[in-house]
């Protein structure tokens, strides 16, 4: 046996597929969430990691190896990071607690609308003026309701499916959809 053949052969790197992933998503979620819960002692932002967590590995998953311990231990880890990384950040700008609570379930909409086929010069500039301004918000949302909003908008997946992915509920994926968008409105009514 060749050592190329050999090493391959000691270090099989199977990446993990789809339905693998998703097996693992109910158990990543609860080690996310307990974790998150002993660090940073609060419900919602465990909650907030945790979803936070499960959105970093379902974007790498297709990278992950297809060891469930060591994407057990990986999820661990990244929780303890980011746990750690947001009592940092509550520590350096203890004034940021005031606003950390605000919530609201209003379902607003933020897509920009179509613009029909036969539109002036005007109309042109106008709407690539919108799309400019769309894109710059949505670069300055929290990570999490970013990819939630892509995982909604661009890849087109049903509530029922995010959730899935991240282990949470439906009603979960709508609050947090419902804030990403309250929030672009008002990223948006800033710039304009």
């Amino acid at each position: 046996m060749s050592i190329c053949v050999a090493f391959l052969h000691f270090h099989r790197i199977i990446n993990m597929e789809r339905s693998k992933y998703i097996s693992l998503v109910t158990e990543l979620r609860q080690i996310a969430v307990a974790r998150a819960l002993v660090l940073l002692n609060d419900k919602e932002d465990a909650e907030d990691v945790a979803a936070e967590v499960m959105l970093r590995l379902w974007e790498r998953h297709r990278l992950l190896r297809d060891d469930a311990d060591e994407v057990r231990h990986f999820a661990d880890t990244m929780t303890k990071n980011l746990s750690l990384d947001l009592l940092r950040h509550r520590q350096r700008y203890p004034i940021l607690r005031l606003f950390h609570r605000k919530d609201s379930e209003d379902e607003d909409t933020c897509s920009i609308p179509d613009v029909p086929d036969s539109y002036t010069p005007q109309q042109y500039v106008e709407n690539q003026e919108a799309g400019d301004i769309f894109r710059k918000a949505i670069i300055q949302l929290p990570y999490k309701w970013r990819k939630i909003v892509e995982m909604r908008e661009k890849e087109d997946m049903s509530f029922a499916d995010i959730a899935q992915v991240l282990g949470t509920s439906e009603s979960s994926c709508r609050g947090m959809m419902s804030k990403a968008r309250q929030r672009l409105l008002q990223l948006i009514n800033k710039m304009t």
